[in-house]
Order: C-alpha cells, then structure tokens, then sequence
C-alpha cells in the first residue's frame, strides 16, 4: 500500500483529468476539492484518511480513462465503418442511408462490434 502521496503526483492527475475533459465530467466538486486544496495545502501526504480519500479519486479517474479511451477508439473505428455501409446503402438505393454515417449510436455500434471480433476474423477498417 502507499505510504505517502505527493503533491506532484497529484498536480499530473490532475493535468490528465483536465487535458482529456474528465476534470469537471466525472468528479463532483468535493472531489476537485479535495485534490486542489491538497496540491496548494501539502507537499506530502502522509494521513491516511486523506491518501484514502485521494486513492479512490484517482481510481475514478483512471477507470474514467480507460473507459473514455474505449469510446473514443470505437469512435475512430467504427466512423470509416458506418461511411462504407452508408455508400452501400445509397447506392442499393436506399436515400436515406447517408445519415447512418453521421448517427453516433450507429458508429458507437459498429465500432464496439469490431473491436470484439476476434483479430482473426476483422475485415479491414480502411
């Protein structure tokens, strides 16, 4: 377990949070409380009450990326996706197929289905 946690490494998470807008879309104002008045209180934390309150942001955090990072991943797959499968459509005749390409349901879907394909049987995204 952590014996202390830095004021540093407290200033990263939250430059991270902050660049991938996860700052104020996953953490409440107590959270971003806690951390701000750390960095400008402590240099070093050593309760552990408060490395516990501050463990669990940083958890929230993490998850937070590892879940934005698979939406924006299915996002860039299933974009190219949707736009071949909405051309298909339109040429078979369907007028009303372009906007497939731009619904973000439809390309979350696309993108999802792909990346849970085996790697052997992908067909190829561009």
């Amino acid at each position: 377990m952590l014996r202390s946690m830095s004021r540093e490494a407290l200033k990263k998470v939250r430059e991270i949070a902050l660049r991938r807008g996860l700052w104020f879309k996953f953490l409440s104002k107590f959270e971003r409380a806690a951390i701000d008045l750390t960095i400008r209180v402590v240099e070093e934390v050593k309760s552990m009450q408060l490395m516990l309150v501050l463990a669990r942001i940083v958890t929230k955090i993490g998850l937070a990326l590892k879940r934005m990072s698979l939406r924006v991943k299915a996002m860039e797959v299933g974009r190219p996706l949707a736009q071949r499968i909405a051309e298909i459509a339109v040429r078979l005749g369907n007028k009303e197929a372009w906007k497939w390409a731009q619904d973000p349901s439809f390309i979350m879907y696309l993108g999802i289905s792909w990346l849970n394909t085996s790697p052997i049987f992908r067909y190829p995204t561009s």
